[in-house]
């Protein structure tokens, strides 16, 4: 028989390298005033009144356009925020007693057939900005929102040198004795355990010890100093170290 072997190949995806996009659904719109604006109608006076459902029609001709919704994702844009965009662009629009004379003539134009419905999208994005802030500094949000190497956190404290010691050993033969010992006799240490009995535990007995101690989890924190100064040992559960 001839022997033959059979390699399994597993394409990945380029995509997997590249940093996932943040959910935009927990993003919530900002709401705009739509009072009078300081300089009055002046778009008005210089154009004429906008007719309220030929800008209807325009709005949805340009929300239904492919090349402004890919413009909109190029500038963070996704589909869930580009439609929540839109309805609120689309109220301001309707509603605003009197409009921007910038955009109120851009409006004027496109009704009139002098302009196109892609010259709203600079005012939609500018809208967009306004309900959407974090808009600006998207990228930073997803450095701060990147939880895939937490070992690049804390930079200065991993320049540290440090001595570690690792105390392995079987069932019943010392070793969270000895480490109490050691953490008594240092002349600062921090305690987590993983229940808060635990970590009472140890508090009680670093005080009786004569040990000062303070206590930290997430219910409570107690400080052995009347005046709440820190103490140079804590016992805490290990969610709070």
């Amino acid at each position: 028989h001839q022997a033959s072997s059979v390699v399994c190949c597993r394409n990945v995806s380029s995509n997997s390298s590249k940093s996932k996009l943040p959910d935009t659904s927990l993003f919530v719109p900002v709401s705009l005033k739509t009072d009078t604006l300081d300089d009055g109608s002046v778009g008005a006076e210089l154009t004429q009144p906008l007719d309220k459902s030929e800008l209807l029609k325009m709005l949805n001709r340009f929300y239904k356009r492919k090349e402004m919704q890919k413009l909109a994702a190029d500038q963070g844009l996704d589909a869930c925020l580009f439609h929540q965009t839109f309805v609120s662009f689309r109220k301001y629009v309707l509603e605003m007693t009197s409009l921007p004379a910038d955009l109120h003539i851009i409006l004027n134009d496109i009704c009139c057939g002098a302009g196109h419905t892609d010259d709203i999208y600079p005012y939609f994005l500018r809208h967009a900005k306004q309900i959407f802030p974090m808009l600006d500094c998207m990228d930073d949000l997803r450095k701060i929102s990147d939880l895939r190497v937490p070992a690049n956190w804390y930079p200065e404290a991993r320049a540290i040198q440090r001595k570690v010691i690792f105390h392995a050993g079987p069932t019943n033969s010392g070793k969270t004795y000895h480490a109490i010992q050691r953490y008594l006799a240092a002349q600062s240490g921090v305690y987590c355990g993983p229940l808060k009995l635990l970590a009472h535990e140890i508090f009680e007995k670093s005080n009786s010890a004569s040990v000062p101690c303070d206590l930290v989890t997430g219910e409570e924190r107690t400080f052995v100093d009347p005046e709440g100064r820190a103490a140079g040992h804590v016992a805490c559960t290990i969610e709070m170290c």
